[in-house]
C-alpha cells in the first residue's frame, strides 16, 4: 500500500449533500389522524440547476417561477404541472425521498408515559432524528434545512443537531422559509402525497382527483403501496410506518 496515497486520502472532501425537510398535518390538535415526516436529499453542488428546472417548469405551465408549491393547493386547474413536477422527481437522478408515517398520531401520548416530562414538541423533533439518523452516513457531509413552523424552535433544532453529529458529519441544520427553497417544496408536495395515501379522504366521493391521481402514479412507478413500511435499504422512494417505541 502507498502510505503517501493513504495520507491523501484522509483529506479528500466528503461530497456534501442537502435534505430538505417538512412535514404535514403536523399540529398536534388539528383533527388530522395522519402525519407524515418527510425529506428529500440532494448533492448541494446540484440544488441551483434543479431549482432553475423546477422554475423552469412553473413558467411552462404558466405559473410565476418563484411561486410556492404547497400540497394543500393541488388542483384539477394545475394537474398536468403537479404530473409534471412528479416525473421530474422520479426522473431525476440521486434526488431521494423519505418519510415517516404515523398513521394516527394520537399514539405519541403512549410515548409521553413512557419518557417523562415529554412534550410533544420534543417528541416532534425526535422524530425529526427518525426521519434523518438512518439516511446520513460518515461518508459524507451534511447541510439540512426544516421549514420553519416555531420562532422559538432553536434550542430544539441545536440537539437535534448534536444527536445527528454522532452518525455523520453535519456542516449546519437551520431553519428556513418554504417560499425560499424550491426543494423545500418539493418535499412538502412529495410529503402531501404519502400523507394522503394514508388519509381516510382518499377513499371519499369527493377525493381530490389530482391527488388521487398522484398517489396513484407514485404507486405505480415505484410498486409501493405507500400505507407500508420499505426496506430500509430503498433509495428513491423509502418509507417507514413509525409505532410507539419501536424505532428502525
Amino acid at each position: 500500500m502507498d502510505n503517501n496515497n493513504l495520507g491523501d486520502n484522509m483529506f479528500i472532501k466528503k461530497e456534501e449533500i442537502n435534505i430538505y425537510c417538512d412535514e404535514s398535518c403536523h399540529l398536534e390538535n388539528d383533527g388530522q389522524r395522519a402525519m407524515v415526516f418527510g425529506c428529500v436529499r440532494y448533492p448541494k453542488e446540484n440544488v441551483q440547476a434543479l431549482s432553475k428546472r423546477i422554475r423552469e417548469l412553473k413558467k411552462k405551465h404558466f405559473i410565476y417561477p418563484f411561486a410556492e408549491i404547497k400540497w394543500k393547493t393541488v388542483s384539477k386547474s394545475k394537474e398536468k404541472f403537479y404530473l409534471d413536477l412528479l416525473e421530474l422527481f422520479l426522473n431525476t437522478e440521486d434526488l431521494k425521498f423519505r418519510a415517516v408515517v404515523f398513521q394516527n398520531k394520537d399514539l405519541h401520548k403512549l410515548e409521553h408515559n413512557k419518557f417523562q416530562n415529554q412534550t410533544y414538541e420534543d417528541w416532534y423533533y425526535k422524530m425529526f432524528y427518525v426521519t434523518l439518523g438512518n439516511i446520513i452516513d460518515k461518508g459524507h457531509s451534511y447541510n439540512i434545512y426544516l421549514d420553519r413552523k416555531n420562532e422559538n424552535s432553536s434550542q430544539k433544532v441545536h440537539t437535534l443537531e448534536k444527536h445527528l453529529a454522532k452518525k455523520a458529519k453535519i456542516l449546519k441544520i437551520q431553519n428556513v422559509l418554504s417560499y425560499q427553497s424550491e426543494l423545500i417544496q418539493i418535499t412538502d408536495f412529495l410529503t402531501g402525497i404519502v400523507s394522503y395515501a394514508n388519509r381516510d379522504a382518499i377513499k371519499l366521493p369527493k377525493a381530490n382527483t389530482t391527488k388521487v391521481k398522484l398517489v396513484e402514479i407514485l404507486k405505480s412507478r415505484t410498486s409501493l403501496s405507500l400505507i407500508l413500511s420499505t426496506p430500509l435499504s430503498a433509495d428513491k422512494v423509502n418509507i417507514f410506518m413509525w409505532e410507539p417505541n419501536y424505532y428502525e
